[in-house]
């Protein structure tokens, strides 16, 4: 962490380099012990002086801790608070970038923006010029991770993030810190089916902002099946409460933050909706100290543990098979009909599987669990035919996780041949020998 940069006004920004740690930014900041800070310039060091004691936090929450400041510029991280906050990209302040023949751009927000013809200029210190062309297409109206970000005059910093290491390596970012809410509050809400916990999110989503909400996460029938088979195999370091509630069809994990004075009518607000759906509010779980928060955290991220071991016991006979866990998020309105397809097809398929996930932005993972070749053939024909239908919908087949190397296929699927052809040129005006993340985002 290389120093403290103010934004203007209430606004500040903490620099830090590629391999700083989210963990170590988050504490840093919790604590005001930034050990760098001997190494700071003068303005850092009185900012740092002025700020001490005052509470910061940077919102972007993937569940990986130990991810890297330059890891989650280049995916445009994201997590559950996504809800409330969204991903990575609007705190990127500042950018610097090394590109593939050594030469260095430093950006800042606002400063280098495509022009209305989506065309930007880099103007090099020898002279020479590097023309870039946006691409023409339209971001779904979804939480999206495919490809590079396009938009009318968008600025020169938004084309890096997000884009998987291909167009240059961030080194340094300035990255936006916000004050957190007074007081925080976590929840889990069990229904008896699928059906009122949706209508509880319909019903929330209408007041996520008097309510606070911040995270709204979902467990279907087979999650809370693979947690109570947790639970039984390894007791309570499974993170499982013995009390998981053995009527429960599913599960509803919420996270709120509020002024303190607003905690007593968020609660109350939470509870007549969770009434409304038809959920029992004296049978819920709720945590408003750190450490009964932590508790209901763990049980959260209790789940995907539990995957991965039933996928290990099937590799002990199946060696080559692994999991397919979708990434996919939908429009508000289709979030019913594309479950309702996740499972008719499932079903008819006769897969075993678990949905779970981020609810509030219609972004379920369905992690899809073969027991043999070929039904994880049958899964990889689904997973495709649902990638399909969600881009039918108006969603990204993408929404947190990236292209990569693997779901190249998804990209076209998206923005179709053009957009890619697009995005290549975008990235042959950077790379025109290919040197970067090669195999990522293109075949």
């Amino acid at each position: 962490l290389t120093g403290l940069r103010s934004l203007g006004g209430d606004r500040y920004a903490v620099s830090a380099e590629a391999g700083a740690l989210l963990a170590d930014l988050q504490r840093a900041l919790r604590e005001w012990i930034f050990t760098d800070s001997a190494t700071w310039d003068a303005d850092s060091l009185v900012l740092l002086d002025a700020l001490r004691g005052q509470p910061f936090f940077f919102p972007p929450d993937p569940t990986e801790t130990s991810a890297s400041v330059g890891g989650m510029i280049a995916c445009n991280a994201s997590g559950a608070h996504t809800f409330r906050y969204g991903p990575t990209r609007p705190y990127v302040s500042a950018v610097t970038v090394v590109l593939a023949n050594g030469d260095i751009l430093s950006l800042k927000r606002g400063e280098h923006c495509f022009d209305a013809n989506g065309r930007a200029v880099i103007q090099w210190p020898d002279g020479h010029e590097t023309v870039l062309q946006a691409p023409g297409f339209t971001q779904p109206a979804t939480k999206n991770a495919a490809g590079y970000y396009a938009g009318p005059n968008m600025d020169l910093v938004d084309l890096f993030i997000g884009s998987e290491g291909t167009l240059g390596m961030v080194t340094e970012a300035d990255l936006q810190v916000v004050p957190p809410t007074e007081t925080c509050s976590a929840a889990v809400l069990f229904f008896a089916t699928e059906s009122a916990a949706l209508s509880f999110v319909e019903r929330a989503r209408q007041q996520r902002q008097e309510l606070g909400l911040e995270a709204l996460e979902y467990m279907d029938a087979g999650a809370l099946r693979f947690l109570r088979d947790s639970r039984a195999r390894n007791g309570a370091i499974s993170g499982v409460p013995e009390c998981l509630p053995p009527d429960a069809d599913c599960a509803i994990y919420l996270d709120l933050g509020v002024p303190e004075a607003g905690l007593h009518d968020a609660l109350a607000g939470i509870a007549a909706l969770a009434a409304e759906s038809g959920s029992e509010p004296d049978a819920c779980w709720s945590a408003h100290d750190r450490a009964e928060r932590e508790r209901l955290r763990l049980f959260r991220h209790a789940l995907p543990e539990a995957v991965n071991h039933h996928i290990a016991t099937i590799r002990r006979h199946h060696p080559s098979l692994t999991k397919l866990g979708t990434d996919m998020a939908v429009p508000d309105d289709r979030l019913r009909e594309i479950i309702h397809l996740y499972r008719s097809e499932l079903d008819r398929a006769n897969l075993d599987y678990v949905i779970f996930g981020h609810i509030g932005d219609n972004h379920l993972h369905v992690n899809i669990l073969p027991t043999t070749p070929a039904q994880y053939d049958a899964g990889k024909a689904l997973y495709l035919a649902f990638a399909e239908a969600v881009v039918k919908m108006g969603g990204s087949p993408a929404a947190e996780h990236g292209i990569g190397k693997l779901k190249t296929v998804f990209l076209e699927l998206l923005v179709g041949r053009d957009g890619v052809a697009e995005m290549r040129a975008l990235r042959n005006a950077l790379d025109p020998d290919n040197r970067l993340g090669r195999g990522t985002l293109f075949e």
